[in-house]
């Protein structure tokens, strides 16, 4: 299930990546323990809680895939503001999180 983390206004902030092995820092919040499973050109895999995550660039803002594991909509929901707020910060209103897909031809 893929979803998108979308500022209105088109603004992502700098990512500051963490040090070599756990460079997607910049996108999970510090109050999780993760494993960094895939790094290439500021993307890729982290597992949480055994879900493997895909953090990506889109044209509209940043990617969350889940790849791996099973989560309620709660717990997706939940993660993703975690995450709205790690990368934009608590009291950005202009960030909206959707669920997205490949759109029908």
């Amino acid at each position: 299930m893929k979803f998108g983390l979308v500022d209105r206004q088109g603004y992502v902030p700098d990512m500051n990546y963490g040090e070599a092995g756990k460079e997607l820092a910049c996108f999970v919040p510090s109050d999780y323990e993760f494993e960094q499973v895939s790094y290439n050109n500021g993307e890729g895999e982290v597992k949480v809680d055994g879900h493997v995550w895909r953090f990506f660039f889109t044209q509209e803002g940043i990617g969350v895939e889940l790849m791996g594991g099973i989560v309620t909509l709660k717990e997706a929901q939940a993660f993703l503001q975690n995450v709205k707020n790690h990368i934009w910060g608590e009291n950005n209103q202009q960030v909206q999180i959707f669920l997205s897909g490949a759109a029908p031809d």
